[in-house]
């Protein structure tokens, strides 16, 4: 790990006023924040997705104001749905899905507007040890040869056996039964529910973390 803390984000999905209360400690410790995706979809809370939206461009578009050192969002397969929805030519079932998945059409104004950020939103991103992805990664396949669409939607097998990439993945996607965190050898699971538990994991990560 560099001397930078990073501060690993799990799913936040509309969770506007936890995201908030969970980022305090954060400010103003030198950490990058890292958004492992799906800040949209689901929100429990009036606004909740525009709320979340407009925070995170607010750290972003200037992190030393609030005493980081850089912000950085993954792309999730909520973001990948909601551009599937925005596309020009979008078929109805691009749309369909995304509403299925808890789409909100009151987003879809303000995302047509950032359509661009949302386009340049990478899959991955490494910091010393760790990968940071979305869903996962697919064992037993190099990392430049992932495809993308298990980089956001994976579970099986990733969830079940070793990966054999010589990094710690760390990954949303997919919550426990008991919304805690998954800390193994090899990955670190940190989406924990945050719509319908109540639990959204900040997870701080530095040289002591090796």
């Amino acid at each position: 790990m560099t001397r930078t803390d990073v501060v690993a984000i799990g799913d936040v999905h509309g969770c506007a006023s936890l995201l908030e209360q969970k980022l305090w400690p954060h400010l103003d410790t030198g950490a990058e924040l890292i958004f492992l995706g799906d800040l949209i979809d689901r929100s429990p809370e009036s606004e909740g997705d525009r709320k979340v939206l407009e925070q995170v461009w607010l750290l972003q578009e200037n992190p030393a104001a609030f005493g980081l050192a850089a912000v950085t969002v993954l792309r999730g397969n909520h973001e990948q749905m909601l551009l599937k929805a925005l596309a020009p030519r979008a078929q109805d079932q691009d749309v369909d899905l995304w509403l299925y998945n808890g789409g909100n059409p009151d987003l879809l104004p303000l995302a047509r507007e950032r359509r661009d950020w949302f386009e340049q939103l990478p899959f991955t991103a490494i910091r010393g040890d760790y990968l940071f992805v979305h869903a996962g990664v697919r064992p037993g396949i190099r990392l430049e040869h992932q495809a993308t669409d298990d980089l956001i939607w994976i579970r099986r097998p990733f969830l079940t056996k070793p990966h054999e990439l010589p990094y710690t993945v760390v990954h949303g996607h997919t919550f426990r039964h008991d919304y805690q965190v998954t800390r193994l050898p090899h990955r670190i699971g940190i989406d924990t529910g945050a719509f319908c538990s109540g639990v959204l994991t900040c997870l701080a990560l530095g040289p002591e973390s090796r």
